[in-house]
């Protein structure tokens, strides 16, 4: 099994500059959020390319969140906007020479309206996406997002996904999964080789906190040992809130490498 230990810079979006001093201290992976500084303006991603070409361990890419919505049923042109900028997105991150890019299928906050024909919309525009990546020869990874009444998959139907849709793979986010309680075990075990990455990070059950690991209600004894039966390589993301201290980070990297049971790589 190869597992590669990554951290998001999340904690960093607000000071993207100084993401410098993880770099002098980290040779892990690095998960580079696309909706840029302060989320308040469009980010000119050729001159961003520069930051982060040149990082000499592994990379992937989180797509943009917001206003995008492959899903949209009821305004087709959005979700065809949304497809193209995701299209871009694919071709960002194989130029950076990342391996992975995330996508959501759905905008987590938007109230999901005739929702099989929502369903519809998003597998169709993840299968064309799925495409993209394949020729592009990246990992499409899709999340599971929304909470309650404004998820677009409950548990087996995102399973399913996976099964419908060959070019794309699945990303479980542990704190999405147990705000909509989610068996997260059972989870990993029915996604097996189709599981490419998971988002570590914890809360109180109710709200999306991106807490440390260890300072929410997840029980994480269980989910390690799903992830330590797995045979195949993914990757153990951190995905840690804003302003998250460097040594918190690279602390609780080598913990998530010490409950796997690995060296990273």
């Amino acid at each position: 099994m190869a597992v590669a230990v990554f951290i998001n810079l999340l904690p960093y979006m607000k000071r993207i500059g100084d993401s410098a001093e993880l770099f002098e201290k980290w040779d892990g992976g690095i998960e580079i959020p696309m909706d840029g500084p302060n989320w308040t303006a469009p980010v000119d991603w050729i001159q961003e390319l520069e930051r982060f070409v040149h990082y000499k361990g592994p990379k992937s890419v989180h797509s943009p969140i917001w206003e995008l919505n492959i899903a949209s049923s009821r305004f087709p042109m959005i979700a065809e906007y949304s497809f193209e900028v995701y299209k871009s997105c694919l071709e960002w991150t194989k130029q950076i020479g990342a391996e992975q890019m995330v996508l959501h299928p759905s905008l987590y906050s938007t109230i999901i309206f005739n929702r099989k024909e929502t369903q519809q919309r998003s597998k169709e525009n993840l299968k064309r996406l799925g495409d993209v990546a394949a020729r592009l020869g990246v990992d499409l990874a899709v999340e599971n997002v929304g909470f309650h009444e404004f998820a677009l998959f409950d548990q087996e139907e995102f399973v399913a996904l996976f099964e419908e849709i060959p070019t794309i793979s699945a990303l479980v986010d542990v704190g999405h999964a147990q705000i909509n309680q989610w068996d997260i075990p059972a989870l990993i075990r029915a996604l097996g080789s189709r599981l490419t990455a998971v988002h570590l990070h914890d809360n109180d059950g109710v709200d999306d906190l991106h807490d440390p690991i260890g300072i929410g209600t997840i029980e994480w004894e269980p989910i390690w040992s799903a992830l330590r039966e797995q045979n195949h390589t993914y990757r153990a993301i951190l995905e840690y809130q804003f302003e998250t201290p460097l040594e918190t980070l690279l602390r609780d990297a080598e913990m998530v490498q010490e409950k796997l049971f690995l060296h990273r790589i």
